[in-house]
C-alpha cells in the first residue's frame, strides 16, 4: 500500500483532524467541534484525543488477528485510560471523534466507517463504491435545518450552530441517536464494517467531511473525478479545490454549512504491489520467453516512431554522428496504479529497411525490436550494458511521465545499450521510471 496525505486547518483555532499511516494501514479521524459556550468534561481538548486515538488505532490493527471492531473498542477504552484521573468521562461534554479505517489482510481489504467520514473504493470493473455513516443527518432535523441558515460567521449562526450542538450530545451514543468515537467503548459495535477482496481495489481515499464536501456538498466533482485527482495531483490538491470553492461562497449563501470552511483531511492509497521497474535487458528476455516485454499486470500505450535528428549520447551509444537519422520508438508502461515507466528505444536507419514496422505508430507484433531485427538481418543481441541513475525529474520528465508542471521528485533512469556478436550496437534504449517505483531484480547464485 501506497499512501499520501494531506490535512489543513479551517476557520477553528486548531486542526481537529489526524492521519496515521502504517505499512498495511490507514486510519483518519475528524475531531468533533465543540463551540467555545458549551462546557467540556476534558481539559485536554479535541486534537489531543484524536492523536491519542489514532495512535492507538494505528498499533493496534497491525495485528491481523484483531477485528477492526475489537480494535476501536480496545482503543477507546485505552485512551479512556489516559485521563480517566483528570477529566470527566461520564459528561456528554467529552471529546468525540469520527473513524474510518482500511487495513491490508493477507488477500482481503478490511475497512470500517464510524460516523460522517467517506472511504471511496475503486473496484474496477464493479465501479466506485462509497461507504458512509449518515445516521447524525437523521436526527436533530429542526436545529440542522435551523443552523444551516446562513451567513455564516455572524453571532445569529453561531447561536443556532450552538443550539445544534446541544440537542445532538444528548443524541450521541444511544439508541436511536448517532455513533461516534468517545468514551463508551460500546459504540465501535455500531460502526459499519466490511472486507473486498484485495485484487479488485485498485486505489482508495479516506476523507473527513471537510474533504469530502467538494463531491457530497458542492457537487463540483463526481466520485471518480475525485480520485483522478487525488491521484495526478495529490491530497493537498484536492484541499486547495475544496478552499478554492469555500472562498467564492464565504457565507455559505450557495451551499449552507456550519461553518465556513471545516478542517479537512484526505489520505489517498494505491492498494497492492505496484509493478516494479524493468531493465531493457529483463524486457528482451521477457519478450523472448513470452513473445511481450510486459510483466505481470501491466500494459503499453502511446506508441509513436518517427526518424529524428540523433542527440549527442544517443549518437555516441549508438556508434553515428550527432544529428544523423535514427529512429526513436516510445511507449508508455502502466500498471493499475497509473504510469510505471515511460521508454524510449533508439535504433539505427538502417534497420528500418529490413524491419518497417519499426517506424509505424503502433505496438510491435511478433517480439520486442531486437528481435524482430535478429529475425530479419540475423544480428542477435548478444551483450548489453545496462546503467540506472536517479534524478530530479525535469520539466520533461514530468510530461512523458504525466505529472503534474513543478513536481520535485526523483525518478529512476534505467538505461541499456545492446551490441551483437561483432560489437556493432543495435539498440539503446532509455526507461524513465515514475516517482515511488522500485527496481526488482533476482539472480541465482552459484556456491
Amino acid at each position: 500500500m501506497q499512501v499520501s496525505m494531506a490535512s489543513t486547518q479551517g476557520v477553528g483555532t486548531a486542526n481537529e483532524d489526524t492521519v496515521h499511516v502504517s505499512p498495511t494501514g490507514v486510519v483518519v479521524l475528524d475531531g468533533l467541534s465543540a463551540p467555545k459556550d458549551l462546557p467540556m468534561g476534558c481539559i485536554h481538548g479535541t486534537p489531543w484525543f484524536v492523536r491519542q486515538l489514532g495512535t492507538c488505532l494505528i498499533n493496534l490493527i497491525g495485528d491481523h488477528a484483531v477485528l477492526l471492531r475489537e480494535a476501536l473498542r480496545s482503543a477507546i477504552s485505552e485512551v479512556n485510560d489516559l485521563h480517566r484521573d483528570t477529566c470527566a468521562l461520564d459528561q456528554e461534554a467529552v471529546p468525540a471523534s469520527t473513524v474510518v479505517m482500511i487495513r491490508e489482510r493477507g488477500n482481503v481489504l478490511d475497512y470500517l466507517v464510524l460516523s460522517d467520514n467517506v472511504l471511496v473504493l475503486d473496484l474496477g470493473d464493479e465501479g466506485i463504491r462509497t461507504i458512509t455513516d449518515k445516521r447524525v443527518e437523521e436526527v436533530a432535523g429542526e436545529e440542522m435545518e435551523a443552523a444551516l441558515q446562513g451567513p455564516t460567521g455572524t453571532p445569529e449562526h453561531a447561536a443556532r450552530v450552538s443550539a445544534l450542538v446541544t440537542v445532538q450530545r444528548h443524541l450521541r451514543n444511544r439508541p436511536g441517536g448517532y455513533w461516534v468515537a468517545a468514551t463508551d467503548p460500546a459504540a465501535a459495535d455500531e460502526a459499519i464494517t466490511g472486507s473486498v477482496d484485495l485484487a479488485q481495489v485498485r486505489q482508495a481515499a479516506l476523507l473527513t467531511d471537510g474533504a469530502s464536501r467538494l463531491v457530497d456538498s458542492f457537487g463540483a466533482l463526481s466520485w471518480e473525478q475525485l480520485l483522478d485527482l487525488l491521484r495526478v495531483e495529490g491530497p493537498a490538491a484536492l484541499i486547495a479545490r475544496t478552499r478554492e470553492v469555500e472562498l467564492a461562497d464565504p457565507a455559505g449563501e450557495r451551499w449552507p454549512r456550519f461553518k465556513r470552511s471545516d478542517d479537512a483531511t484526505a489520505a489517498y492509497a494505491r492498494i497492492g504491489r505496484p509493478v516494479s521497474l524493468s531493465s531493457g535487458g529483463q524486457r528482451l528476455e521477457r519478450g523472448r520467453r513470452t513473445g511481450s516485454s510486459w510483466g505481470a499486470g501491466e500494459r503499453s500505450d502511446g506508441h509513436t516512431a518517427a526518424v529524428v535528428s540523433a542527440p549527442q549520447n544517443v549518437a555516441a551509444a549508438l556508434g553515428v554522428e550527432a544529428g544523423d537519422d535514427v529512429i526513436r520508438r516510445t511507449r508508455v508502461y502502466r500498471d493499475r496504479h497509473g504510469v510505471v515507466a515511460h521508454s524510449t528505444s533508439w535504433i539505427q536507419l538502417e534497420f528500418a529497411q529490413a524491419v518497417p514496422a519499426l517506424l509505424r505508430n503502433e505496438r510491435l507484433i511478433g517480439g520486442t525490436s531486437l528481435d524482430l531485427i535478429a529475425q530479419e538481418t540475423g544480428r542477435q543481441a548478444v551483450k548489453r550494458t545496462d546503467e540506472t541513475t536517479a534524478r530530479i525529474a525535469t520539466a520533461e520528465d514530468a510530461q512523458l511521465l504525466e505529472l503534474q508542471p513543478g513536481t520535485n521528485e526523483a525518478i529512476l533512469v534505467l538505461s541499456a545499450r545492446f551490441v551483437d556478436r561483432e560489437g556493432r550496437p543495435l539498440e539503446y534504449g532509455v526507461d524513465l521510471g515514475a516517482p515511488g517505483r522500485t527496481r526488482v531484480e533476482t539472480a541465482d547464485m552459484t556456491c
